[in-house]
């Protein structure tokens, strides 16, 4: 089955409005009050995972801070992945551009857990 132009470019607006909707969630869940952690939970280690959320799109959340970072495959030769972070709390997300895809990962879990 091939696409045609208006189908794939209808197809990549609601791919990029559900991840759009899915980092703006990131903030509102920020701004809702949440109990302490047990300090149990402080010293516990999380393991996030990459979930592939369509053909050219990757999402990461860090479960403590509801933070985001989002990989997608943009296909263009000056940069083809365009990771985003947008961490809890914030209004600005953090970006950049490489051409490859574990880079990618590696700069957007770098700057969602804060160690870039």
């Amino acid at each position: 089955m091939r696409l045609g132009g208006e189908e794939l470019a209808m197809m990549t607006d609601i791919t990029e409005y559900r991840l759009a909707r899915q980092l703006r969630s990131a903030s509102v869940s920020a701004t809702t009050p949440r109990p302490p952690e047990p300090a149990a939970a402080r010293n516990s280690v999380v393991l996030l995972m990459w979930r592939k959320v369509s053909p050219s799109a990757y999402l990461l959340v860090d479960p403590r801070t509801s933070g985001r970072a989002v990989i997608r495959d943009t296909g263009s030769y000056a940069g083809r992945y365009l990771w985003t972070v947008l961490i809890s709390g914030d209004t600005r997300p953090v970006e950049g551009r490489t051409q490859d895809l574990e880079r990618a990962k590696s700069l957007a879990e770098a700057a969602l857990l804060g160690d870039g």
